[in-house]
């Protein structure tokens, strides 16, 4: 059927399939993935021991007895520090009973009373399931009750002893491993399968250690400062921190927790818990906008929104385990998007780039008249200093997908003038977007084809001449042929560009240079931008125009022709604030 041959249903079906197993196959998987992850992190260190002359084998037992030594001394830390805590809970008790939990006593008592009233008639049916649950309790086997306490301590070490197995074998045997998955899934397209490996064991293996040294460096100074603050067992709170901040988003408010509830149970006063939350907050805001981005350099490459998707989906399906793996699992999948085209979705849905090109992106809120949008949009290109980038780039590939669509009636006439009102408006509001001076004509003049569209080209190039101390005249739509005849008449030195969109404006353009002909002598240049040279083949022009495609070309060819003329910089201000672009009629 033909449903069921739809893309999209086999790529949903698919994701549903792949779902299923990760659920129902966590007990080998998770420990599969944790054991792949460490592998990337300590591979490096591998193979750098085996490049300064240690073999494989005495490369890989140091690099993992050394790892797990490490790991294992953190947990032991952890433990001793947390067996030490358990034995002076009780001594904090009442402080804690008198600040956090009586208050939240009186909340839940009227909840707690409703509670006993709804079940006060199921009270002797439970009695008598009490007293025939102690009966039973008394007769359990001392075996059952080992077993209930050893499963929950041997799970995790067994789990533990796996993990080492594989890193082990994945760290010894990782040549082979990787040409295996190469010719497993490059059907015949090695460079690429090679490519999308090495992107992903670049990605996953920065990410890891830049991970742990920013946790590091929070988590140390988060210790300290716990000490000097008096919070009991502070390293077992600092060691918290660097494992738990590897949590995104949550890991952090779960390692501050417990020491800000410790310090409202052992202070007298609020000193402590004050700062304790200072100390939680000052060390984010440090670690965030000065270690992060300092240390991180590149970015892992998916988007702030995936990391929450994707914390939530794999918490879902392994538990914490895939809380903690959320984010590195999450990059090999937007690899995985960007290197095989059948899984492109994948590097849109997780992928920090943006979903449309700017161009199209800068169209679609003209359309929609989003002015606040677009004017953002604007301001981030002139804090990069880029306004040639946006107006080249952005602008002028939006203003040719509106001709488009006016051609191919997609765009009806009322909403293709709308439109260009409104980009009239919004660069009006530029600053530095002026009308240009009409007392004289000056060094250059712009003139437009014949539309709209050429005419607000032509102000965007005059802008950007401004802006390099290039004195120009620009003439609107309005203007007729036999006026700019009249004004260009026995000019000397001028050059003359016309602003064409279109290939329909660039032949009106040949016949204003044909109607000019030998009445002025001066540099002529049609401007047909974003246009090729077919295109420029097509309009037929004088030999003696010069066709430039794009305002990067248009500023270098007049800035070298105009470079004797004494250039007048732009008034700094003279602004026109909301108001429509005033040409010279």
């Amino acid at each position: 059927m033909p449903l069921l041959r739809s893309p999209t249903l086999s790529v949903l079906l698919s994701v549903c399939l792949v779902t299923a197993v990760l659920y129902l196959g966590k007990p080998f998987l998770s420990p599969l993935a944790l054991s792949i992850l460490l592998a990337f992190l300590l591979a490096p260190l591998a193979g750098r021991l085996e490049s300064a002359g240690c073999g494989r084998i005495l490369s890989v037992i140091i690099v993992t007895v050394v790892a797990f030594t490490v790991l294992a001394s953190a947990l032991y830390v952890v433990g001793a520090q947390a067996v030490d805590l358990a034995k002076s809970l009780p001594q904090y008790h009442d402080n804690l009973q008198q600040k956090v939990f009586a208050p939240l006593g009186k909340l839940t008592s009227a909840f707690s009373a409703y509670s006993r009233e709804m079940h006060s008639d199921a009270q002797p049916e439970a009695a008598g399931e009490t007293a025939s649950l102690g009966a039973a309790t008394s007769n359990v086997n001392l075996l059952a009750v080992a077993k209930e306490l050893a499963g929950p301590l041997l799970a995790p070490l067994g789990t533990g002893a796996v993990v080492v197995i594989y890193v082990i074998f994945f760290l010894f045997d990782r040549q082979n491993l990787r040409d295996r998955f190469i010719h497993l899934v490059g059907n015949g397209r090695l460079h690429l399968a090679t490519q999308a490996l090495d992107d992903a064991a670049s990605r996953v293996s920065r990410y890891l250690a830049a991970q742990l040294l920013v946790n590091a460096c929070y988590g140390i100074p988060v210790g300290i400062g716990l000490h000097f603050i008096g919070i009991p067992n502070a390293p077992l709170w600092g060691l918290l921190a660097i494992v738990l901040r590897f949590l995104p988003y949550l890991g952090i408010w779960i390692a501050a927790a417990f020491p800000i509830v410790l310090s409202f149970a052992i202070s007298p006063g609020w000193a402590q818990p004050i700062e304790t939350v200072a100390l939680f907050m000052g060390m984010e805001l440090i670690t965030a906008n000065v270690i992060e981005p300092w240390l991180y350099g590149a970015s892992t490459g998916i988007s702030s929104s995936a990391i929450v998707v994707s914390a939530v989906f794999w918490t879902w399906v392994w538990g914490a385990g895939g809380l903690l793996l959320a984010t590195p699992m999450t990059v090999c999948l937007v690899v995985l998007g960007k290197h095989v085209s059948a899984l492109s979705f994948l590097n849109t849905l997780f992928g920090d780039q943006p979903a449309i090109a700017p161009q199209n992106r800068f169209y679609q809120r003209l359309l929609a008249d989003d002015r606040d949008e677009l004017e953002d949009m604007m301001e981030e290109y002139q804090r990069r200093d880029a306004t040639l980038e946006l107006f080249d780039d952005v602008i002028l590939p939006a203003l040719q997908l509106a001709e488009h669509d006016r051609a191919t009636d997609n765009l009806s006439k009322e909403e293709h003038k709308e439109l260009y009102v409104h980009l009239r408006e919004i660069l009006g509001a530029t600053e530095g977007f002026h009308a240009a001076d009409a007392s004289a004509l000056h060094s250059v003049v712009i003139v437009p084809a014949r539309t709209d569209g050429d005419a607000l080209a032509g102000a965007m190039l005059a802008y950007l001449l401004r802006s390099k101390g290039i004195d120009c005249t620009w003439f609107s739509e309005r203007i007729l042929n036999s006026e700019i005849v009249s004004r260009l008449a026995d000019q000397t030195e001028v050059v003359l560009c016309v602003s064409a969109l279109t290939l329909t404006s660039a032949r009106a353009a040949s016949s204003i240079f044909k109607r000019i002909g030998g009445t002025m002598s001066g540099q002529r240049l049609l401007g047909l931008w974003r246009g090729d040279r077919a295109d420029a083949a097509a309009t037929q022009s004088q030999p003696d125009v010069e066709i430039i495609m794009n305002f990067a070309d248009a500023l270098r060819l007049i800035s070298a022709t105009t470079r004797g003329v004494a250039p007048t910089s732009i008034p700094k201000d003279v602004i026109i604030s909301g108001a429509p672009i005033r040409p010279l009629a």
